[in-house]
């Protein structure tokens, strides 16, 4: 079970207070814990199921990337929502934001947001945010599950990777129980944002805080690269990239941002 008994206490008492039907399977290991709660979509739970483990031994990224770090070194959690207006692509906008808020909050930290969802310290990876859909069920909306990894204590990353972990950016990292609830609070408050007034709710926020906006970048995705200004996000939470005179939107893939990163 995660965190101690005081912990545990409160990320329950967190959890109720973010999503009414607030249910979690907390193991010391699974596969992914986006493949718990995709499981309990397909079986008609709540809004608000959660999974958090200790270690994954088949985490994943963004495009199928694996996800690993050691047991007992990260926050590794995903969450169920359920999405019943049109705004879906602003789900992953909302849950990058509300990482990054819990751990300012517990913190002090201020990370970066870099398109889509990875959070940055310096030019190093904090934390990221995946988002997959399920189709919707009728009466009930799209199911997107919201998996989260943030690297708390983590001191060795594969070679290639610029990782950063946050037991190096601050005195005392929280605990995953108490980052976990931190952030169920601030995703539940963001949601609540997307679906009263849209991405104009939280474009203030991301833009305040992400990295490569009126920076050269190259974004590459399934569809092929481009490279010209990131110019913002639109009400879908696609990019916007300003090449040769015109816009186009990137809906998914990785921004390398050209004047930071070599190539």
């Amino acid at each position: 079970m995660i965190g101690t008994a005081t912990e545990r206490a409160a990320l329950l008492r967190a959890g109720r207070q973010a999503f009414p039907g607030f249910r979690l399977a907390a193991l010391a290991a699974t596969g992914s814990t986006q493949d718990v709660v995709r499981a309990a979509a397909r079986g008609g739970a709540e809004p608000g199921y959660s999974c958090v483990a200790g270690v994954q031994s088949a985490g994943r990224g963004r495009q199928s990337r694996p996800w690993s770090t050691p047991p007992d070194t990260a926050l590794l959690c995903s969450v169920l929502v359920r999405v019943d207006h049109p705004r879906l692509g602003g789900v992953s906008i909302a849950a990058g934001l509300a990482t990054r808020a819990a751990i300012n909050l517990l913190t002090g930290y201020q990370a970066s947001v870099k398109w889509p969802n990875d959070l940055l310290a310096g030019d190093g990876k904090l934390a990221g945010v995946l988002c997959e859909v399920e189709p919707a069920a009728p009466h009930r909306g799209t199911a997107v599950i919201i998996g989260v990894g943030v690297n708390l204590r983590v001191t060795d990353f594969p070679a290639g990777v610029r990782g950063a972990s946050l037991h190096t950016l601050v005195a005392q990292p929280p605990s995953p129980a108490i980052l976990f609830g931190a952030l169920l609070g601030e995703l539940a408050a963001r949601l609540d944002m997307l679906r009263s007034a849209g991405m104009a709710a939280l474009l203030g926020e991301w833009l305040a805080h992400s990295v490569g906006i009126g920076e050269a970048v190259t974004a590459r995705s399934a569809t092929g690269s481009v490279t010209g200004v990131a110019e913002g996000i639109d009400d879908d939470g696609a990019l916007l990239v300003r090449a040769n005179g015109s816009i186009t939107r990137v809906l998914a893939g990785d921004v390398h941002l050209d004047a930071r990163e070599p190539g």
